[in-house]
């Protein structure tokens, strides 16, 4: 039998992110396909023994429906001038009423098309080794060491001065030597008595594992640049007054932000009916160019399209131009399409699942559909990407230790100015 089979391929302008890519020799002649929904296609076809013949859809859509007549492939299947839609759909009401789903594919989440964030360096690096907690705590030890410190110094002076013996350590000469020590610069502490010289060890030991793990820590953290994308979540679009988000007419996503009524998605469904047409677009590479140029725009899109920009506009240059953001939401499953009238529904359904079951959706999965290593961002679970580099140590590290100097420069000159006073009211 023969499968008359729709798709938008991608031809040598992108217009719509391809089901399947044409694949051309050297002279640019078509000799084949590629991409992943054509090796489940190779697959039902060996299984279900059909030979195919694939046809472009002429609007690159998967359909919308305008004054009750559906467009693009929802709209040719409905006047079954097709037998099998091969593009991914998530499944809608109104949809549903028009096609059958089979065929599962893949599941797919709404992410964010972002300007790729360009690297910083941490001014605060030097402090950033540990955390808040930490530094807290030595603080509050320090504190807690000098406080017992003067508690025997008091209790030493008292016992000691009847039997002319030396007194004890100043509370301000014990905390000099603390700052010595911390430091790993070293200090001279005079004569003290035997609570002071075990106190002062116990310091010198807990001193000495944390400044040896500050050390051999400073470096790697003086060594990483930051990148976060200035909206890396739907709360951020939300919330920002100057980013406008772009998405594309008659999508899931845009389905799903008419639909919603409360939340984050509510303020988006505004944000977009609002600066409509300029927001909801017909054109991928429209939506794609309005990220690129140099208006604050975003583009709500399928992880796998945007994967697809990535691939297209980050390997074309040296310089990486997209990335996508930390967050994504609405996960849902995709399926392909076939007429209401089908004889076929239940044959490839069956078919289909073996292809998941037989690992060769994994590993065609894993083949076409993976993000490209160029110009990846590996978040953390702060929405941070972190990278090691090789050059200099730039200045702008410095800029807390360099703070930290010149507070001690003013300081010493107040100081300085207070016992100049003190002396002239003095004499």
């Amino acid at each position: 039998m023969l499968f008359r089979v729709l798709v938008y391929i991608a031809f040598s302008v992108l217009t719509f992110t391809p089901a399947i890519s044409v694949v051309r020799n050297s002279s640019g002649h078509a000799v084949g396909y590629t991409d992943f929904l054509y090796q489940q296609l190779l697959y039902l076809a060996q299984r279900l023994k059909f030979t195919y013949k694939i046809s472009v859809i002429g609007e690159n859509t998967n359909g919308i429906k305008r004054n009750g007549a559906w467009t693009g492939i929802i709209g040719t299947l409905l006047r079954e001038e097709a037998d099998f839609g091969l593009a991914p759909m998530a499944i809608s009401l109104e949809r549903y009423e028009a096609i059958e789903f089979c065929g599962p594919i893949t599941g797919d989440s709404t992410g964010i098309l972002v300007k790729y964030p360009e690297p910083i360096v941490s001014s605060t690096s030097a402090i950033e080794v540990f955390s808040t907690g930490v530094w807290i705590g030595w603080i509050v030890s320090a504190a807690a060491v000098v406080g017992i410190s003067t508690v025997l110094t008091c209790t030493s002076k008292k016992l000691r001065i009847e039997a002319g013996e030396t007194s004890a350590v100043s509370t301000k000469t014990f905390s000099w030597y603390l700052y010595g020590v911390l430091i790993s610069q070293g200090s001279r502490l005079p004569s003290s008595p035997s609570p002071q010289k075990l106190l002062a060890a116990t310091w010198c030991i807990v001193a000495f594992v944390f400044v040896n793990i500050y050390n051999s820590t400073l470096t790697s953290y003086m060594s990483v640049t930051y990148q976060r994308p200035t909206i890396n979540s739907f709360s951020d679009l939300a919330a920002s007054s100057t980013f406008k988000a772009t998405v594309l007419t008659g999508s899931i996503q845009d389905i799903d932000l008419l639909r919603a009524t409360t939340g984050v998605q509510k303020i988006l469904a505004d944000k977009i009916r609002k600066c409509s047409p300029d927001c909801r677009k017909f054109n991928l590479n429209e939506m794609f160019s309005l990220v690129l140029g140099d208006e604050p725009y975003v583009t709500i899109v399928p992880v796998t399209v945007g994967i697809a920009a990535l691939k297209k506009h980050n390997l074309q240059r040296e310089k990486c131009r997209l990335a996508m953001a930390h967050e994504t939401m609405s996960w849902k499953p995709m399926f392909c399409a076939v007429p209401k009238t089908s004889p076929y529904i239940e044959e490839i359904n069956r078919e289909s699942l073996w292809f998941i079951d037989t690992a060769l959706f994994d590993y065609w999965h894993a083949q076409y559909l993976k993000k490209p290593l160029q110009c990846r961002l590996n978040y953390n679970s702060k929405g941070v990407s972190t990278k090691t580099f090789k050059n200099r140590v730039v200045l702008k590290q410095f800029y807390l230790p360099f703070l930290i100097l010149f507070c001690g420069y003013f300081l010493a000159f107040l100081q300085f100015l207070r016992e100049k006073i003190l002396f002239s009211f003095h004499f």
